[in-house]
């Protein structure tokens, strides 16, 4: 008797397909004429079975491919680290290669330098990217009371040379600071500045991070 199948490969590699049974003659939907195929891409396959009795039977194969994780983006938001694909699948996420977790969402990350592992459930492979984290916190409290007093984004010390420079929302440059000295306690000049929005820029090396963040009295 003959039964159909539903198989699964990975990306990038090939499947054997067999009709399994001997003493009959094999046409494949793909033109071959053997027992066994190989094939490297995913649909319905089919093969027409015949005896020498000219009796006659079909097998239909279908293969499904399981794709390779594709990272899309890496961001840092906060303490968390978010990776997002570019295609779907059963994927778990990594920052250290053996540790998986089916999150995409990293928490309470501390920054640094990381590489972030994808892979399928299925053991299709890994995919690996390099990501430096900085911790930059949404707003500060310089109110004296020892908790979140500075604004300082954090991991910044992987860097050879670093500048950081704070603005009002005027553009006015309050703070400018390099590797030693990459924190703000909320003054200008001795003057406790107001609460407000303010923006940051980070020259690291050669890469540049800008955005803005909140001072809360």
């Amino acid at each position: 008797s003959v039964e159909d199948e539903s198989l699964e490969f990975c990306e990038d590699t090939t499947m054997i397909l067999t009709a399994d049974l001997n003493n009959v003659s094999y046409e494949w939907s793909t033109g071959a004429t053997t027992k066994e195929i190989t094939v490297g891409e995913p649909g319905t396959y089919t093969v027409l079975l015949t005896d020498v009795n000219g009796c006659s039977a079909t097998k239909t194969i279908e293969l499904e491919q399981i794709d390779i994780p594709r990272i899309d983006t890496i961001i840092s938001d906060g303490p968390s680290i978010i990776v997002s694909t570019s295609n779907d699948g059963d994927f778990e996420f990594s920052l250290d290669g053996f540790n998986f977790q089916t999150s995409s969402i990293f928490e309470a990350v501390e920054g640094g330098l990381y590489t972030i592992y994808v892979q399928d459930t299925s053991d299709c492979g890994v995919v690996a990217q390099s990501f430096f984290h900085l911790v930059i916190p949404k707003f500060f409290t310089p109110n004296g009371d020892s908790v979140n007093d500075v604004y300082e984004p954090e991991g910044l010390e992987v860097f050879n040379n670093v500048e950081f420079s704070i603005f009002n929302r005027y553009g006015k440059l309050l703070k400018f600071g390099n590797s030693n000295s990459s924190s703000w306690d909320g003054s200008f000049q001795g003057n406790q500045m107001p609460e407000d929005d303010y923006w940051f820029v980070i020259k690291a090396d050669t890469t540049q991070f800008k955005g803005h963040f909140s001072l809360k009295r």
